[in-house]
This record gives C-alpha cells, sequence and structure tokens, in this order.
C-alpha cells in the first residue's frame, strides 16, 4: 500500500525564491493547458490529452528559455493532475477544473526520488548527509522527526503558509485483513457530538473554528480597512492565513489520533457512505459540517485501517436514524429530536447511539452477503 509522510523542510530565502518561482511556472501551465484543452473541444470536438499538453510543452521550451530552469518531471505532472481534475469531474467527484490563482496552486510533484539503476541522481534525492538535495537548488534542510518506513516512489514539494513541506509517498507491505466480526464497532457522527460509538462510547466536537471565529472576524475586518496592496495589507493577510492554518492543523491533529485509536482497537470499522457535497448546501449547517471534517475522517480511517490489517466499510446511510435498533420499527423523528423512543418495543435511547447500532447491523448484513 501507498502511504505520505509529511516532514518539515528549511529551505533558504534564495531556495524559498526559486521553489516558489517553480510553482508559478507550474500554475501557468496547468492554467495554459486547461485553456487548450477548452478551446480545442469548443472549436473542433477534439481530445486534448496530456501526451498532446507534453508535446506543446516541448514547443513552448523553445519558445519560452525559462521554461527550461526547473525540472522537467513536475511540469510534465501537471498535466496528470489536470486529467485526474477531469476523470473526478466526470465521475461526478468534482467540480470543473478552472484556472488556479497563486494561492490555490501550492505543491508540484516529483515522481521519481533518490537514484536510477545505473547510479545517476533523479531531480530530487537526499546527500550523504541526509539531506534533499536537487542540482539547481544545492541542500535542503529537513527535520525527519520519524524514519521513512517503505520505497519511496515519489516526493511532492508544499508551500502552506510560510511554512514548506516534503511529503514523500511510501510503498509498503500492507498486513492481511482480518476480518473479526466479533471485534466490530459501528460510528455516527453528529455535529452536537462527534462521534457516537455502537458500543456508547462518546467523542465530544471540538468545533475548532468556532472557538476561533471571534478572532477571525476581528483580523478579517481589520484586513478590510487596510489599503490594498500596501505592506500592511500584506502583513495582515498572513495574519489571517496563520489563523486558518492553526484551525487545519488541530482538526488534523484531532482527527488523525481518534482514526489511529479506532483503527487499533477494531477490526470491523462502519460508517455511514454520507454525501457530504450535498449536505452543505444547507446554508444552516454548511459551516458546521465543513468545521467537523468528516470527509477527512473517513478517507483517514479507510488508509488506516487498510495499513492495520482491518476493514472499513461504507453502509447506506438511509433510516440509520429512524429506524429502532432492537427491532427495526420505524420510527420518525426530525433533527430537533435527540432521543430514539420505540412505541412497538419500548426502547430509549439517545439519537445518534441508536443510529450506531443501525449502522452496525448493516455493515455485519453486507459482510454475510459478501462471505456467503
Amino acid at each position: 500500500m501507498l502511504v505520505n509522510q509529511k516532514y518539515e523542510i528549511f529551505p533558504t530565502e534564495k531556495q524559498k525564491e526559486t521553489l516558489d518561482r517553480w510553482l508559478q511556472y507550474c500554475r501557468q501551465t496547468y492554467n495554459s493547458a486547461l485553456l487548450d484543452k477548452e478551446r480545442k473541444y469548443k472549436q473542433n470536438r477534439e481530445n486534448y490529452n496530456r501526451y498532446d499538453m507534453q508535446k506543446q510543452l516541448t514547443l513552448d521550451k523553445r519558445k519560452y528559455p525559462f521554461l527550461k530552469e526547473m525540472p522537467s518531471q513536475p511540469l510534465q505532472e501537471v498535466f496528470v493532475r489536470l486529467q485526474k481534475a477531469f476523470e473526478n469531474f466526470f465521475r461526478k467527484n468534482a467540480r470543473y477544473p478552472k484556472r488556479k490563482k497563486y494561492k490555490e496552486y501550492t505543491s508540484m510533484t516529483f515522481p521519481q526520488f533518490g537514484f536510477n539503476k545505473k547510479g545517476n541522481r533523479m531531480a530530487m534525492s537526499f546527500s550523504s548527509n541526509g539531506k534533499l538535495y536537487n542540482t539547481r537548488l544545492g541542500e535542503i534542510d529537513i527535520l525527519l522527526h520519524r524514519p521513512l518506513e517503505g520505497i519511496i516512489k515519489q516526493l511532492i514539494v508544499k508551500r502552506q503558509g510560510n511554512r514548506w513541506y516534503a511529503i514523500f509517498c511510501v510503498e509498503g507491505q500492507a498486513p492481511p485483513t482480518t476480518l473479526d466480526i466479533h471485534n466490530a464497532i459501528g460510528i455516527d457522527v453528529g455535529i452536537n457530538k462527534y462521534a457516537v460509538l455502537s458500543n456508547g462510547l462518546e467523542y465530544e466536537n471540538p468545533r475548532f473554528l468556532r472557538k476561533k471565529e471571534k478572532q477571525l472576524k476581528k483580523t478579517q475586518r481589520r484586513l478590510s480597512k487596510k489599503k490594498k496592496g500596501s505592506a500592511n495589507y500584506f502583513k495582515q493577510v498572513q495574519r489571517v492565513r496563520q489563523l486558518h492554518e492553526k484551525v487545519g492543523n488541530q482538526r488534523r491533529d484531532f482527527l488523525h489520533k481518534l482514526s489511529y485509536n479506532l483503527t487499533k482497537e477494531y477490526s470491523v470499522i462502519a460508517v455511514e457512505n454520507l454525501n457530504i457535497r450535498n449536505m452543505v448546501r444547507n446554508r444552516k449547517l454548511a459551516k458546521s459540517i465543513s468545521d467537523a471534517g468528516w470527509g477527512m475522517f473517513r478517507n483517514m480511517l479507510t488508509y488506516k485501517c487498510e495499513r492495520n490489517g482491518g476493514v472499513l466499510i461504507k453502509v447506506d446511510p438511509k433510516f440509520t436514524s429512524q429506524d429502532c435498533s432492537s427491532c427495526t420499527n420505524l420510527v420518525k423523528k426530525s433533527l430537533s429530536i435527540r432521543t430514539h423512543i420505540c412505541t412497538k418495543c419500548g426502547m430509549i435511547l439517545d439519537r445518534d447511539h441508536n443510529a450506531s447500532r443501525n449502522i452496525l447491523q448493516k455493515a455485519l448484513d453486507e459482510l454475510l452477503t459478501i462471505t456467503e
């Protein structure tokens, strides 16, 4: 299996300028390829694929010599990124690809790392003293706070605010999947309580964005009063960006720890296959749903279950909150009603706990049909 491992790097000011310039070349190439693809389709209904884009890049390098300043592979990976964006759009997993602004294009990919079979260096590698090395950039300090486990397949260099990170895509051996239905759990995610397990355990919603909302409003109000383009304007932009980065880091830290503990403890984990893109259309709940990061949590559970030899099952969310987990009787209730009371069997249970038990039962039923 492939796992991403993220480390902070510390380029010099000159290296930062070079990396930032390379990112702009990648962004401009992305936008140019997108415009070419749209134009060719409108004019001749022509399918302009990534191989055609690579041919155009060769011609562009003759016309614009500055494109030769950076390694060729990150520029070619731009077209792979654009192709995936269109594939996700046609699968209805994402919106139509749009031209990227400066703040939206923050990473570049080096698909090869280390040394080739002949012993020659790739575009990015480690130097003899353990630092990142590129022939044009030289050595870059890196904080390897944990060992790299497995074969490095590719490297992503990412700009995040004022910081830079190296993300290694590492290939390792996943343990065999063990399906122990006696060690299974159902999880119902929510806004009042972040997660309620089918065994009754509850995890409170930390609401990181809500806690910082007052501070964010204050900094954004100050930003609106600054003269756009001035030195003070950019300083205030940086303050706003740092607050958003803080919230994002807190959320990821909470979700990583929660997903790690759950996948270590349980062999089978069941969650609802929620259509989050449709749910955030609700203007009253959109901010709370985005703050919760349900999609991120589900993605973390997916790869951590695989890494720990477990399995994640996504079940249909239909009627998980309405059905009685004891007798399957349908008990209709609005979102404001937080207690499940069954008129048939008399069961009284917390609404979310009842839903998590239904989620687990649906997952076990799916497993039984697969094994049969």
